[in-house]
């Protein structure tokens, strides 16, 4: 019954004021822009960098690995260093692996299972670790990019390289301040990842979203697959962003937020994609929409989405021509068919106490999990994820 109760709440009109409604709550001016120009000088020094060895077919994927710098924002230096350094690590592991099943032509079923396995592991990582926004939607982007047609190994390879070495660019950006900042975010001392994993997994709580999210990437990428649509990872990683509200009505408002943010990007993005740019002019344009994501994606997620959009369209380009108005259909579709999905998920696995409180959510309800992980506040945690 709780069930039904869930559906009429979704399909209330306060819902979509819900996710109209901007958030008032999350990080100070500072502290935004501060992570913003961390984040633009990240993806800007990994274009600069493999422009230089003159690969800029692996600019996307480099850029992918300067998204590092989106994760312990909020955290001291010696601990946002070490959870950096796990997430370039996983971010290379999983284009990696989708490149090594492109480079083979496996079957879509097997980028599937894939896709699910690395959005249901990246879910389980990110609770555990307590890495808050953007969790693991990041991942699998990543791991989306790289089922783009890979020749052979050392097309893999050179792929997998470009996101650790964007990764380790954005380490060097985002600690660099280590050196002249005295202050306490300077001196605190990082805790051992399995401390911080033992505290996350505590109550058996932090990997309770794991099954749903597997369920949901499964189903999302079959039907964006059977559907011929061309990404079934951005299926994938809808459902996975929309899985992580608080509860199934704030995941109502993301899905809502996230579907329609991204019809409204798609509307922008594309006379970027038809423009037919110059490298440096792409470069330009998601180094300027990734700051300004960061400035935006706090107050309101679905305004964060009209600039997410473009920025991942054109990331996506610079690896190989693609029609762009078949590019920004299939977003818009995948997109939303994950959105769809992962919602129905949760409905079907919520149990009582999940439903939320009596009024529906608005956007800015914290995420799962709200146990402020170490060195951060939890006031400056943002709400959304990319």
């Amino acid at each position: 019954m709780h069930r039904l109760s869930l559906l009429a709440a979704l399909l209330h009109p306060s819902q979509l004021r819900d996710a109209l409604r901007p958030h008032r709550g999350g990080p100070s001016t500072r502290d935004a822009l501060g992570g913003a120009l961390r984040c633009g000088a990240s993806v800007a020094l990994a274009f600069l960098a493999v422009a230089a060895l003159g690969r800029q077919d692996l600019a996307g994927y480099a850029s992918l690995g300067a998204l590092a710098s989106l994760y312990g924002r909020s955290s001291g230096y010696a601990w946002r260093l070490r959870l950096m350094a796990v997430v370039g690590a996983a971010l290379a592991t999983a284009v990696a692996a989708t490149s090594a099943l492109a480079a083979a032509h496996a079957p879509v079923v097997a980028e599937l299972a894939v896709l699910t396995l690395l959005a249901a592991g990246a879910t389980a990582g990110a609770v555990a670790l307590r890495t808050g926004p953007p969790g693991a939607t990041i991942l699998v982007f990543a791991a989306g990019a790289g089922t783009a047609a890979a020749s052979d190994a050392a097309d893999v390879a050179a792929r997998a390289l470009a996101v650790a070495g964007g990764a380790v660019v954005a380490c060097l950006v985002c600690t660099g301040g280590r050196v002249v900042d005295r202050g306490p975010r300077a001196a605190e001392p990082a805790p051992r990842v399995r401390d911080v994993v033992r505290a996350g997994t505590a109550g058996g709580a932090a990997l309770a979203p794991t099954a749903s999210v597997a369920v949901a990437a499964a189903l999302a990428g079959s039907v964006a697959a059977a559907a011929g649509w061309g990404h079934p990872a951005w299926a994938v990683m809808g459902a996975a962003a929309v899985l992580q509200g608080a509860h199934v009505r704030h995941m109502g408002v993301r899905a809502l937020q996230r579907a329609a943010g991204t019809a409204a990007g798609v509307a922008i993005a594309l006379p970027l994609l038809g423009a037919d740019l110059p490298f440096w002019a792409v470069a330009a344009l998601v180094v300027v929409l990734q700051t300004a994501t960061e400035l935006v994606v706090a107050r309101h997620y679905g305004v964060a989405m009209l600039t997410i959009t473009p920025m991942a369209l054109l990331m996506t380009s610079l690896g190989a021509p693609l029609d762009p108005a078949r590019l920004a259909l299939d977003r818009a579709l995948d997109t939303a068919a994950g959105a769809v999905v992962g919602l129905l998920v949760a409905v079907v696995a919520a149990r009582p106490e999940h439903a939320g409180p009596v009024a529906p959510a608005t956007a800015g309800t914290p995420a799962v999990p709200t146990t402020p992980r170490p060195g951060h506040s939890p006031a400056a945690a943002s709400p959304a994820a990319h």
